[in-house]
């Protein structure tokens, strides 16, 4: 009869093949019985919020023991309360998860709402999708394109210095030369579009899923025109708007409009560093799941959201390339978007 004999090497790979799915059942069977918590850090009725809600009704059946799932909402500080709460507090068992608004890691960067988490150090499981904003006023305010901004002034609404309602118009007044007359102190996208409706306001500067999600009317109608873009790409709805880094008069103003404008983790599926990496991976791989799930697509391009998934990878790279932005070019942007010392115009 003969004997077969395994080396040291193999029987070490025959070992890692079984630990390996005994390790992911281990991590699937902690949720048995569990609940998630999805954290959403701004208004439940809004693009996000919306988001993490279909989400959660859909995430549970791609999770092992499909867990009960729940949004938490912890509204506060741009979002940055939430971001804060996950990353410092929650327990950091593969319970709890966020789904945070856009600016994630600009804030960190940036120094806005006093953000006490390093994104560097979060883990991130995908997103599904990256934000497109737009500076977009009413077709009859007398502009036509960004060019003819730079010549007539136009009146935008914001929320706060702090937010991308404000610093990205002023970032446009203080480098490509627009004439935007931004007023603050509105209370959300909604107060705005109302206000652009009634002819107080000329437009804003906001995310275009918005406009797609509250009047697409005026928008089949013709009642609003898109001046720029910001994003990594060009959105397949607006295909002739330019992107703000094509209005950079040099590398160096590129390279900051490109900073602003991608969000590659605008979107994103979140937990914190103590969550084991196991269970993260299960999370990761349901989300995934669930951003390809017919019917969860099908309820989403219902209420006109489009659902781009972005792997974990790409994040991860993304984040990594911003942490890395050099700290005298942050400085100048905190400038030139109105966050600190020096004249602003607008």
């Amino acid at each position: 009869m003969k004997k077969t004999f395994m080396t040291g090497a193999a029987i070490a790979a025959a070992t890692m093949m079984t630990a390996a799915p005994a390790a992911a059942d281990a991590a699937g069977d902690f949720y048995k019985g569990k609940t998630l918590n999805i954290y959403l850090g701004v208004s439940p009725g809004g693009i996000y919020g919306t988001l993490a809600h279909m989400l959660s009704k859909h995430i549970s059946k791609h999770l092992p023991h499909t867990p009960t799932s729940v949004v938490t909402v912890m509204r506060g500080a741009g979002g940055t309360k939430a971001i804060n709460y996950i990353y410092n507090v929650a327990p950091q068992d593969g319970t709890v998860a966020i789904t945070p608004n856009a600016g994630v890691v600009k804030r960190v960067l940036l120094k806005i709402g006093q953000p006490k988490y390093d994104p560097g150090k979060l883990q991130w499981l995908g997103g599904w999708g990256e934000a497109t904003n737009t500076v977009t006023i009413r077709a009859d305010a007398g502009v036509k394109s960004l060019k003819e901004a730079m010549e007539k002034e136009v009146i935008l609404g914001a929320i706060g210095r702090s937010s991308n309602t404000f610093m990205m118009p002023a970032l446009m007044n203080n480098t490509v030369g627009t004439k935007f007359k931004i007023i603050t102190g509105y209370r959300g996208g909604s107060p705005i579009r109302k206000a652009i409706e009634t002819g107080e306001l000329h437009g804003w500067s906001g995310q275009w899923l918005g406009w797609k999600l509250r009047k697409a009317d005026w928008i089949r109608d013709g009642k609003i025109v898109n001046l720029v873009q910001m994003a990594s790409k060009k959105s397949p709805d607006l295909p002739d708007v330019p992107l703000l880094s094509e209005l950079a008069k040099d590398d160096e103003q590129r390279e900051m409009f490109e900073f602003v404008q991608t969000g590659l983790g605008d979107k994103a599926f979140i937990v914190a560093p103590g969550v084991p990496k196991d269970r993260a991976a299960v999370l990761s791989k349901a989300y995934m799941a669930t951003l390809r799930d017919p019917e969860f697509v099908a309820e989403m391009t219902k209420r006109s959201y489009t659902i781009d998934p972005i792997e974990q990878a790409r994040i991860e790279a993304w984040v990594k390339k911003v942490m890395a932005t050099p700290k005298e070019r942050i400085e100048t942007l905190r400038k030139l978007m109105g966050l600190t010392g020096g004249k602003k115009k607008g």
